[in-house]
């Protein structure tokens, strides 16, 4: 057990270590150069290069460690490979025009990142670092369903969200986006819950789950959710077909319209997550 729990947390160090050297090697290319195209890559790209170097690491390479090693790197590859095509067509991220020549500022965005990819990769480095036989159960089933199901949705939103504003409309509101207002963030959330469900079905520790509780109030409350409703309040808020929109629809989860109109104000603003602070 003791020699277990040292693998373990070998591997936790390592993850740590590869996170902070490839984070301030982007950092330093991006702002020695001023440029945003390195900078959802250097995420993406550290999520895969822990999931592959831990399993490879942890000389295991059975079939639960194997997806759920996969599961990261199908993300990763999928979400890089979306926010990279598209930064190549905008050109620049508008996020960082206040602090891309601010040398602390800029820091502080990529230390930010750190915390998101190590914390977020904790269940699977902690699960290629145990020792033993898996096998999948009904829970690791449950698991891979929900990963599947948020991979889908995120796939599907950013799609549908990146042709239309190709096309220089205003919000969008078709697809998914007709049933949920950030329903990207949605499927981000969900695909990551079953990736967690997945690791915790195989023994790993309940502890691993701050990195999920730390997207979930990343995207609520810190840069996710509660910016773009106030950037689209501020230009859509006096616009009728917008506040009816918003009236609508789910803030998060996917909800059909005739079925969240009725739905009353104080569930919507407790269980469903439509905060006040987004009005």
């Amino acid at each position: 057990m003791t020699e277990l729990i040292e693998h373990e947390n070998n591997l936790i160090l390592i993850s740590l270590l590869i996170t902070v050297c490839m984070q301030l090697c982007f950092f330093a290319i991006a702002y020695t150069l001023k440029i945003d195209k390195v900078t959802d890559f250097a995420g993406t790209s550290n999520f895969i290069v822990l999931a592959a170097f831990t399993l490879w690491l942890g000389n295991d390479f059975s079939m639960p460690k194997l997806l759920a090693t996969l599961m990261v790197c199908l993300w990763g590859f999928r979400l890089g490979g979306y926010l990279f095509y598209r930064i190549m067509i905008w050109g620049e991220d508008h996020r960082f025009d206040k602090m891309r020549k601010v040398f602390w500022s800029f820091l502080g965005f990529w230390v930010y990142q750190m915390f998101w990819v190590f914390l977020l990769s904790l269940p699977v480095t902690y699960f290629n670092g145990m020792t033993g036989d898996f096998e999948l159960t009904n829970l690791s089933y449950i698991g891979l369903s929900m990963f599947g199901i948020g991979f889908l949705i995120e796939s599907i939103a950013d799609y549908t969200k990146f042709k239309h504003k190709l096309y220089g409309e205003k919000w969008c509101r078709t697809g998914m986006w007709a049933i949920s207002r950030h329903p990207n963030y949605f499927g981000n959330i969900f695909l990551w819950s079953g990736i967690y469900v997945y690791c915790y079905s195989h023994g790993v520790a309940l502890w691993t789950i701050i990195g999920l509780i730390w997207i979930i109030i990343l995207l609520l409350f810190m840069s996710g959710i509660n910016l773009l409703e106030a950037s689209a309040n501020s230009k859509y808020g006096s616009d009728y077909d917008y506040k009816k929109y918003k009236s609508e629809t789910s803030i998060l989860i996917p909800i059909p319209n005739s079925i969240y109109s009725k739905i009353p104000e104080s569930i919507r603003r407790t269980f469903l997550l439509d905060f006040k602070m987004y009005n």
